[in-house]
Formats: structure tokens, sequence, C-alpha cells
């Protein structure tokens, strides 16, 4: 057996880990363990040691297949906006793990002083309560024991990547990279440190983070493998998605859905959408991504499904062959991302009729979803940024049926990802790439989409989508 790469993702809904042949980028063997999460109305959270029980049960399984004498190294990717708060006398989570997708802290977001533009200047995003630090100065206000380990210089703070890496090298390691450090709202990308006037707002120091180090950076060992790579979900996915050059351009569809788009070294704010980071090392700067969030994609159909659609998404081919009845939906569950930024609106359906079906309702989600993500690149357009090449990735896209609507109503070519498991490959793929293996000879099976409607039905269908919208935002209270 050739050299190994372990990649580890910790993700909302499951830890994984896949065992990646180091020489072409092929999955040898894999293991999901779902992650238990409490959820109701504007809150998701997790219990700290599930959550890291689940992530070493799928990297135990890895080891136990190979045996560590043949690992290179191991590579995390995960949640990024997911925020722990733990004792660092004993490990533990000192309160539950409040999801990205945790609402909860919004009153907070509100009181804080600082302008949302000197957020987007300073951080690249916009401070809202699905980021971290919003969520930090909750969990001080609402649980006693966090605010008393806070005054006595015993509690640490940091994205689900710090907790792992530190439950990992048994409190060795502490820190994370820019791509997680940027998504709590106190990290500077212009200046790539932990910035004063930010923690100040939320009246938060910096003792309590962790340190900033390069994705592709000594993060120590396990098992005498060492640890080489700390990187942001969504960056991980990109980079297997060909997002390492500028131009390149990738819709990820999981549990939320993410348009990002590479524009080089040179930073560019852009009203409405974030600025990112990609991935850096000792020797490689990061480049920046204008990346464009939905607040919802897969967890719109759980969402269904609990309502009572008894439906698998598995079959949303079919389901797609059987909708008849053109409805429209807008995919608003917890609000839109960017470019609005509107956390007050919720989904709206429009022309249901007596003979409209499941499949109807269900299809008209996907479309929905397939309209928003429309938008932000339209608008990226109209702001002068253009695409090179555009690729599809994330389970939602498996089957075809939103490659070949995305196709259909951009009117562009594009390519999906056959492998699923992008996050993994992509995080084995940047390690890879930093220990001079040439990752250019992975194996990548790509699908090719072209539009199969003409571009007068896909105006008519955008503009019919577009009265829709407008007329939707302003029903939705």
């Amino acid at each position: 057996m050739s050299d190994m790469i372990i990649s580890l993702d910790q993700g909302s809904s499951s830890s994984r880990a896949a065992l990646i042949e180091a020489r072409t980028g092929k999955i040898i063997a894999k293991k999901f363990v779902s992650v238990p999460f409490e959820a109701s109305q504007n809150t998701v959270s997790y219990d700290g040691a599930a959550l890291f029980n689940t992530q070493m049960e799928a990297l135990q399984e890895m080891l136990d297949y190979t045996g560590s004498g043949q690992i290179k190294a191991i590579a995390l990717t995960a949640q990024r906006s997911t925020i722990v708060l733990w004792d660092k006398e004993t490990g533990s989570a000192l309160c539950p793990i409040l999801s990205w997708l945790d609402g909860r802290a919004a009153q907070i977001s509100a009181l804080n002083p600082l302008s949302q533009e000197v957020f987007h200047q300073k951080t690249g995003l916009y401070n809202t309560p699905y980021f971290s630090a919003p969520k930090i100065k909750w969990c001080l206000e609402n649980y006693p024991h966090v605010k008393k380990a806070y005054e006595v210089g015993r509690l640490c703070v940091g994205p689900v990547a710090s907790f792992i890496l530190w439950r990992m090298s048994e409190g060795k390691i502490f820190a994370c990279d820019p791509t997680f450090a940027q998504r709590t709202l106190l990290f500077n990308i212009n200046t790539q440190t932990w910035d004063e006037e930010l923690l100040k707002s939320f009246g938060l120091t910096k003792t309590i983070l962790p340190e900033i180090k390069h994705s592709f950076d000594d993060y120590g060992s396990y098992e005498n493998i060492p640890v080489k790579l700390c990187l942001g979900d969504q960056q991980a996915a990109s980079a297997a998605c060909g997002l390492l050059e500028q131009g390149n351009a990738n819709i990820n569809y999981g549990t939320g859905a993410f348009f990002l788009l590479n524009i080089g070294q040179e930073r560019a704010f852009v009203d409405g959408i974030l600025t990112s980071l990609s991935w850096d090392s000792k020797e490689r700067k990061c480049d920046y991504i204008l990346e464009a969030p939905l607040n919802t994609a897969g967890s719109l159909f759980t969402w269904m499904q609990k309502l009572g659609f008894d439906f698998s998404l598995q079959n949303l081919k079919d389901i797609a062959t059987k909708a008849k009845n053109d409805i429209l939906f807008l995919p608003a569950l917890g609000g839109l991302g960017a470019p609005l930024w509107n956390y007050k609106l919720k989904p709206v359906i429009a022309g249901l009729e007596v003979s409209s079906t499941k499949e109807d309702i269900i299809f008209s989600a996907v479309r929905g979803l397939n309209f928003v993500m429309t938008d932000i690149i339209y608008y990226l357009k109209s702001k002068g940024y253009s695409i090179s090449s555009l690729q599809m990735s994330g389970g939602l896209s498996k089957d075809g049926v939103l490659p070949q609507l995305q196709s259909d109503i951009l009117q562009i070519p594009l390519t999906q990802q056959d492998e699923k498991e992008t996050t993994l490959i992509g995080a084995a793929a940047v390690c890879a790439k930093n220990m001079d293996i040439d990752v250019d000879a992975w194996q990548t099976n790509l699908k090719s989409f072209t539009p199969q409607i003409s571009s007068e039905e896909a105006a008519k269908q955008y503009v019919r989508w577009r009265k829709f919208f407008e007329w939707a935002i302003k029903q939705s209270f």
C-alpha cells in the first residue's frame, strides 16, 4: 500500500474521515458518524464530548484499517462558524456548542457599536448572529460557569477545529488558521491578526483565542502522525473543485449553499458579499475569495421532511420528472444570506392549485435554491466580475438535477465533481500539494452540463422569478 493522507471533516450533521492515497487522490476507505444535535426555533447546538467522540471514532476506523506506518499526514477541516468554549484545565466544553446555524445572539449583534462597514472592511464579513463573536458574548452572559472560567483565566474559545486539535494533542496545540479565525468576526484580514477594536466591541480579550498559524503548518501529532493542515470546510471543498486559480468559481450545495469566486491576491470588497480567504502556507500567501452563502440548502429539505413531506433526496431526479405544475418557492428558511442579509424573511410559496402535488412543491424548493444562487451570480457580474469556469459540488448536486437547472438558467456550461466527498478530497489535496506531491496527477472525474433550454426561455423564467421574488420579500413577515 502506498503513502496515505487521512482527511478529517467535522461537519454540521456528521463527523467524517477518509483514507486517501497520496499518489492518486483515490479514497481507499471512509467512515461517517452522525453527530447528535439539539434544534428548535432559532437554536442549534451540540454536546462537546459527543462531537469530539464522533470525530475520533471516524479517525480510529481509518487507523484500524491501515495502521499508522503509511500515513504521511492528517488534514483537518471542519464547519467554520460553530464555536466551542471549553475549560483549559479539563478540556471539556463548558456549555453547549452553538452551531453556525444558531441565531439566538441576534440582539447582541444588533447592539454592537461598530458599523457594518467597519466589520466588512476589517473582517470581510458582516456582523450577524451566525458568525462566532456574538455567540461568544451570549454564552458569557447566559452561562455563569463560562463567565467564571473567563474571569479566572481558564477559558479557551475557538472554532470546532481548534477544539479538536486541543483534544487530539492533549492541550499542547491551541491554534487555527486564518480561514477559521476570520469566521469569529474578531480577525482582521488586512493585518492577519486578532483585532483589538473588534474584540473591545464585544467585550472580549485575545487571551481566550487560539494562536493563528498557516493553513499548512505544524499542528502537532496524533499517534506519531503529523497533523499538517487546518482549513475551513468551504475552502477545502473549493480546493477540490478547481478554485485554486483566479477566475474559477464553485457552487457547493450541502447543509447550506455557498458560491465562491477566486479573485487572486488583491483584496476587494463588494457590498453584500463576503471577502473570504483561501489556504496559505509559509511559502504562499492566501488568495481572496468572494463568497456568497445561502442560509439553507440541505437543511431546507430536512425541514420539509419534518413537516410531513415523505421523500428522499436520493430520488430527486424522479421527483423532478413527476413535477408538472409551475410553483414558485422562496427558500428563505432562516432568512436570506448574501447579498440581502435579511434574517426576518421566511419561506414563501406561490402558485398552488387544486392539482398541485407533493412533487411540485419539493421541486419548486430545488428551483428556488437555483434561482437565489443565480441572483447572486448576476449580482456579481453587475459589479464587473467574470467567471472563467464554474464547477458544482456537494451532496445535493450529486444526481445532476441542480447542475442542469443552473446551466439552463445561467445559459453557460458547467462541470460537476463526480466525487461527492469534495471536502475530504480537497483537504487532502491542499495537504499533499504542500508536501510536494503532484496533485495535478490526481484522478478527477467531471460531468459536463450545457444549457438544454433556449436563451429566450431562460430569460422568461428568470423574469418571472424576479417578479415573484420582489413580491415575496414584501409578503414575508
